[in-house]
C-alpha cells in the first residue's frame, strides 16, 4: 500500500534538515521527528523511534516556528515517510510573517525562509 514510488510531485522540493513532531488523537506525547524536505504539497520525514503507531492523519509541528500543518501519510520505507498536506500552515506564526511561506513562482506555502 504504502511502498514510496516514482518522483509524483507538482511543485518544487526544498531539502533541508529541521526538527520537528507530529501529533495526534489519541497519543499525549508528541512523536520527534526530522523534516528532509518540503514542497507545497507535501514533505519527506524520518523519525529516530520507529514510526508504527503513526495513523494515517496527523499534524506536523516545526518548532522554530510553532507552525502546523494537517498531513495524510502517502508512502514510508524503512527510514522515512512521505506526507500530502491537507491544510493550509496555522498555528503561533502571525499573520505578516505567513507571507515567507508564499512561494513567487507557485504561488503557495512552502515553509519558512529558515528551513532551505
Amino acid at each position: 500500500m504504502l511502498a514510496r514510488s516514482r518522483e509524483s510531485r507538482k511543485s518544487v522540493r526544498r531539502w533541508m534538515r529541521r526538527d520537528a513532531h507530529v501529533m495526534f488523537e489519541g497519543h499525549e506525547q508528541p512523536i520527534r521527528c526530522v523534516v528532509h524536505d518540503i514542497s507545497n504539497g507535501g514533505a519527506r520525514l524520518s523519525f529516530t523511534a520507529p514510526f508504527a503507531v503513526l495513523p494515517r492523519t496527523f499534524t506536523l509541528v516545526l518548532f522554530k516556528d510553532s507552525v502546523q500543518r494537517d498531513c495524510e501519510l502517502v508512502w514510508m520505507d524503512r527510514s522515512a515517510i512521505g506526507v500530502k498536506f491537507i491544510s493550509q500552515w496555522f498555528g503561533t506564526k502571525s499573520p505578516d510573517r505567513v507571507s515567507a511561506f508564499e512561494s513567487p513562482r507557485a504561488g503557495g506555502p512552502r515553509g519558512p525562509k529558515s528551513i532551505a
